[in-house]
């Protein structure tokens, strides 16, 4: 494992995976790398939702954008499930529609965004529960990846390319310059070093994540067993709560009314950061979430009344025929709290490049960030590439 690559890549999550893909659309040579031997961190712990709605106008929605035509470029490439489904955000209240109403008005052309009523919703959403439904808000852009076999499979293909050398079981000890050096002695060397190693990567460079700035966010998620083969969900869902979630919500004059509302009535939600989502997966079985835990000592333990919370108010969303849950998990990955850019890209030293911290929007901006990082990184392997300057 001596011979030299134009790029190295230290950590095969979807950063990783997604970065090596955009390299070897310009022909470079890859090495990438990964602790385990199989994918097992938070890149296969998620919805597998492409979702450019939560991103707001401006260069990040521009990522989104950008990040969703590359992945289905790479599901016709690799042979993985993707579906263009979109995505309804329910209005259960009026202040729910309020917000959707003036999300709609102000970004609903550049979008193509559609405000429905209930019965509308119910034809584009099959799966609805109507009862207490007032309407709902579609956006076209939201893709369906299943996360625990797109990555494994993106591993494989990675491995049979020619241009790729994919060392698996490589923990990375010593990044230098050009040459990263496992604990066993194993070497990769390259004349560019991307590191992108999620919430293990903060140990090469921990000056980079000062806690003031940057914490581990644990989520719970569930999934449940297939549902009949003639029952659809239609397209991802999203309930109000998730409109106090997303910076591309922030602005719109109902907010605070609604946000409001939820500490007031239901205060366990802001307790354990829950917001509700759905999406069906291509044999049927909806995956359901999620909460956010940003104490910064997220523990091993999953919290039963977190799980019962999401059960019982995904149930009032949506209408499936069986609830019976096969799979309980939690993932966690690492998010900046201080306001700033939600990813870090930054070059602690000439020939390396830290790509980390993409917080919950890593399936959606991965593709992106990392098409911009390889451009960069072609024109000129040693130059700075700061975050703020990745644009498409």
């Amino acid at each position: 494992m001596s011979s030299e690559k134009d790029i190295v890549i230290v950590g095969a999550g979807v950063m990783g995976v997604a970065t090596a893909f955009c390299a070897l659309e310009r022909g470079m040579r890859v090495a990438i790398c990964d602790r385990h031997r199989t994918p097992v961190g938070a890149s296969i712990r998620n919805f597998g939702m492409i979702w450019p709605i939560g991103q707001p106008d401006g260069p990040m929605l521009a990522l989104a954008m950008r990040s969703r035509e590359l992945w289905l470029r790479a599901a016709e490439d690799v042979g993985f499930f993707c579906r263009p489904c979109g995505s309804m955000h329910l209005a259960r209240h009026e202040d729910e529609l309020s917000v959707l109403k003036e999300f709609t008005e102000r970004e609903g052309s550049r979008r193509e965004l559609e405000l429905l009523n209930a019965d509308e919703t119910a034809e584009r959403s099959p799966g609805v529960n109507l009862q207490g439904l007032l309407g709902g808000m579609y956006s076209p852009t939201e893709l369906c990846v299943e996360p625990r076999t797109a990555i494994p499979a993106m591993w494989d293909w990675l491995e049979a390319h020619p241009r790729v050398e994919f060392a698996r079981g490589f923990e990375a000890a010593l990044v230098t310059q050009d040459c990263v050096r496992s604990v066993d002695g194993r070497t990769l060397e390259g004349n560019r070093i991307v590191l992108s190693s999620g919430i293990d990567g903060a140990r090469h460079y921990p000056d980079l994540f000062p806690p003031e700035s940057f914490a581990p966010c644990k989520l719970q998620m569930l999934r449940t067993v297939a549902q009949p083969r003639d029952w659809s969900l239609g397209t991802h869902i999203a309930g109000g709560w998730t409109l106090r979630h997303y910076e591309s919500f922030a602005g719109c004059p109902s907010l605070p009314v609604l946000k409001e509302r939820i500490s007031r009535e239901q205060p366990e939600f802001d307790r354990y950061g829950i917001h509700i989502m759905l999406s069906q997966h291509s044999a049927g079985e909806l995956i359901i979430g999620d909460s956010h835990d940003y104490s910064g000592t997220p523990g091993p333990f999953d919290d039963a009344e977190i799980d019962r919370l999401i059960i019982e108010h995904a149930r009032q969303l949506v209408d499936a025929p069986d609830w019976t849950i096969d799979r309980r998990w939690h993932g966690v990955y690492l998010k900046r709290i201080d306001g700033q850019s939600e990813f870090l890209v930054e070059t602690p030293e000439p020939g390396i490049t830290v790509a980390n911290a993409l917080g919950g929007a890593g399936m959606s901006l991965s593709f992106g960030i990392a098409d911009g990082l390889v451009e960069a990184l072609r024109a000129d392997p040693r130059e700075e590439i700061p975050s703020r300057e990745l644009r498409v």
